[in-house]
């Protein structure tokens, strides 16, 4: 069965979170683990924490899988400059991408679009062609 899109909303922030893309970085757990717990059956509580430091935690989020809309406003894209496109090798990790990004199947139909993705180096990830953080469960080391 497919993953699907989670949505936690409160009065001030709604959040959603695409376990497909998800690289499993820990960068939210880290950043406001008063929200992000994955202790509890809904891991996220978005009233935990005022809407500021939901969307600072959420924009550090690397693969794009957490994004937050607040009240009156579109949902979230952080900074990124689309006019050109920054593709990051990680260490032992993937293709970290931002910019504007549209990945397609050979036939041409769009799969993501999006301001960044995570896309799999280990070829392990169990949602190609996206990390899916199986390379640190294979032990994959990057060459440089």
């Amino acid at each position: 069965m497919p993953k699907r899109l989670q949505t936690y909303t409160a009065d001030h922030i709604t959040v959603t979170f695409d376990p497909r893309v998800c690289v499993h970085s820990a960068k939210c757990l880290a950043g406001l683990p008063e929200v992000f717990d994955l202790g509890r059956r809904r891991w996220i509580d978005v009233g935990a924490a005022p809407a500021d430091a939901i969307t600072a935690t959420i924009d550090r989020c690397p693969s794009g899988a957490l994004k937050y809309r607040l009240p009156g406003q579109p949902e979230s894209a952080p900074p990124v400059r689309h006019d050109e496109v920054v593709i990051t090798l990680t260490t032992d990790g993937p293709l970290m991408i931002q910019g504007t990004v549209r990945v397609e199947t050979p036939a041409g139909e769009v799969v993501r679009q999006a301001d960044r993705v995570a896309l799999c180096r280990c070829g392990a990830t169990g949602n190609q062609p996206f990390c899916d953080g199986s390379h640190r469960r294979v032990g994959f080391t990057s060459t440089r």
